[in-house]
């Protein structure tokens, strides 16, 4: 399975001029329903909303990054996405009435907003909103579906090379150093289904063939891309 697909195609919409779904809603929100958003602030490591419960607001990332993960039967956990200023979560469970799927957590202090579900369904009368909402939903059905790829992936060589790929257009910033994705190995190996320790060698190969980079960035450990077509 071959999931490298180049850079260039996965770039975010800041980088392409594209305006991101989520945002473009996320402002309108915002101006819209200032007066009756609850402002919530957050330390490291909060729990928003688990697994298997309801939740009766949308829940709007003002400042600060939220993890999304889910838990297995057999009890492994797999980070699904990391959201960031500008994004929501949420909307499934008001649109369907059923429990979220995942559980929310701050990975760092985090500031948001809560838009009430009775004003999450007000919107949904906006034509304009709707449309929008659709086409953040289809985004995220995208990533959902290439990391249930990844995961599905026989060899750690295709999950960690592909998931890099993957990885680098979702949540990569452009530097001169090449594209920062802002995980640590442990991290890496969540999202993309393998042991750390396991991941560990695929990344020494990487490092080897200087496709790659890892050092510290933002007070944190981050993976470099620098030669994309070495991961192909």
């Amino acid at each position: 399975m071959n999931l490298a697909t180049p850079l260039a195609l996965y770039m975010r919409p800041s980088e392409t001029g594209e305006q991101n779904p989520a945002a473009t809603l996320f402002e309108e929100m915002e101006n819209r329903f200032g007066e009756a958003l609850a402002p919530l602030s957050v330390k490291r490591n909060t729990i928003l909303c688990s697994q298997g419960t309801r939740v009766n607001s949308l829940f709007l990332i003002k400042q600060g990054e939220i993890w999304l993960t889910r838990l297995s039967s057999d009890g492994r956990e797999t980070l699904l996405s990391i959201l960031g200023p500008g994004e929501f979560f949420g909307e499934s469970s008001l649109l369907g009435g059923n429990a979220v799927t995942f559980s929310a957590r701050a990975a760092k202090r985090s500031s948001l907003l809560l838009l009430p579900e009775r004003k999450f369904k007000l919107l949904l009368e906006d034509p304009w909103a709707c449309r929008v909402l659709l086409e953040t939903i289809a985004r995220r059905c995208d990533d959902a579906w290439t990391q249930m790829e990844l995961l599905g992936c026989t060899h750690v060589r295709d999950k960690v090379r592909s998931g890099l790929i993957w990885l680098s257009g979702r949540f990569g910033v452009e530097t001169q150093e090449g594209v920062r994705i802002d995980l640590n190995q442990t991290q890496l190996a969540r999202m993309v289904g393998c042991a750390r320790e396991t991941l560990s060698r695929e990344v020494s190969e990487l490092r080897r063939l200087r496709a790659i980079q890892v050092r510290q960035a933002n007070g944190r450990k981050s993976f470099f891309v620098v030669k994309p077509e070495e991961l192909g």
